[in-house]
């Protein structure tokens, strides 16, 4: 099976700090899929703020503390099982793009300021907690993976469920790929207080025993059932948005999985703490329906190493999306909201040069969105929509402009 993530479970380095044991560069290796950004880079995470808190305050707390380096590894393994970790990164790979020739800003996106607000204040326990649930990535990977209860929403209070389905309708209208076999599903962090189907996630795709697994889901609701946590509805929960095909192939120990785009609650708050509720929606899920094009079409195939193989077909997807967005048989925004979703795109950039999951840097991903943003404008009055093939083939030609060194 194959998954393409926005980021987030390096977020588990900010949720529990260094200093009660979790390793920083555990933490942000424990996803394959995680395009750690400069805002969530070791250097930050160690130097995020620490709540003065006593030590674990319940057995089940101290052997999840003390479980937290197998923890690591069991989800790991799973995901090689799974198909889902990327190439093993070389040495020869390590030097394919050159850090200091690019421009990374080192403050935080104000996205993830507004997501992690208030962490500093919640107790060990709830720290412990939250950092299974990203660590494990559980709201989203029961979405991937598993049947999960309808009517399907979409945002923690349904807001943005009408913009969703429309948005989906509208981009299966408007791009010339297969796609009545996707499904649109959401991610709630709120599941995260049903201790069945916590428990499910841990043993069903993670092969973890039965009465660990209940006890860990028991002590997660535990913790997340608390205003601080927001009863599971923290955007941090479910910050991420995939796009995943098996092509055909059963999941080891599931079986057929349905191709889907799946949306988490948290993506869509969170890019509302900072006023780009506007377009969040439309700019994610154009986005993770680029991926689905790029399977249909092969456009994953590439001699690229990792790094750049991945960065590729991120601002691709991104121009897919913008295109989208741009085109007036398509959402029609005009130039103020097209500043906006550039800003969503740009926001979840990385500057991880060496990870085989990077994503590009704000920059390129801007210079991506806008790229798509151009070719729409250019042809506005024919209203033409290109095959996906050739807009595909137009990306190709432009993209070492779009990621040239920019470093002043």
């Amino acid at each position: 099976m194959r998954k393409r993530t926005i980021w987030a479970a390096a977020l588990a380095a900010l949720v529990f700090p260094a200093s009660l044991a979790l390793p920083v560069t555990a933490a942000v290796s424990a996803s394959a899929a995680v395009s750690a950004s400069a805002a969530v880079s070791a250097s930050a995470a160690v130097s995020a703020p620490v709540a003065a808190v006593s030590a674990p305050n319940s057995s089940i707390a101290d052997q999840l503390l003390a479980g937290l380096p197998a923890a690591r590894e069991a989800a790991a393994e799973a995901r090689a099982r799974l198909g889902l970790d990327d190439s093993p990164l070389r040495s020869a790979v390590l030097d394919v793009i050159d850090p200091t020739q690019y421009d990374c800003p080192t403050a935080n996106p104000p996205v993830l300021d507004a997501i992690t607000a208030g962490i500093q204040d919640w107790t060990q326990d709830q720290r412990l907690a939250a950092t299974y649930a990203i660590l494990f990535d559980i709201p989203m990977t029961e979405a991937v993976y598993l049947s999960t209860p309808g009517p399907y929403t979409f945002g923690s209070k349904g807001t943005y469920s009408k913009k969703a389905s429309q948005t989906f309708k509208d981009l299966r209208r408007f791009w010339d790929i297969k796609s009545r076999d996707i499904q649109l599903v959401p991610a709630h962090g709120r599941m995260l207080l049903d201790q069945a189907r916590v428990t499910k996630v841990f043993t069903t795709i993670y092969h973890q025993p039965a009465d660990l697994s209940a006890n860990t889901a028991a002590f997660i609701a535990g913790q997340v059932d608390t205003a601080a946590l927001q009863f599971g509805d923290a955007p941090l929960f479910t910050f991420n948005a995939y796009a995943n095909s098996s092509e055909g192939v059963p999941t080891p120990g599931i079986g057929l999985v349905p191709d889907r785009i799946v949306v988490g609650d948290g993506v869509l708050d969170g890019f509302a703490l900072v006023g780009l509720s506007d377009v969040v929606t439309q700019a994610i899920i154009g986005h993770e329906f680029g991926h689905h094009i790029q399977y249909e079409d092969g456009l994953f195939q590439s001699t690229l190493p990792a790094p750049e193989a991945t960065r590729r077909t991120e601002l691709m997807a991104d121009a897919f999306s913008a295109y989208f967005l741009t085109h007036r048989r398509g959402e029609n925004m005009k130039w103020r909201r097209v500043q906006d979703f550039v800003q969503v795109f740009a926001q979840v950039g990385d500057c991880g040069f060496t990870s085989p999951s990077h994503h590009g840097t704000p920059n390129q991903r801007s210079r991506a969105a806008l790229w798509g943003f151009g070719v729409a404008e250019s042809a506005r009055a024919q209203g033409l929509i290109l095959p996906s093939r050739v807009f595909a083939a137009r990306f190709e030609k432009v993209l070492p402009l779009l990621v040239a060194p920019d470093a002043g």
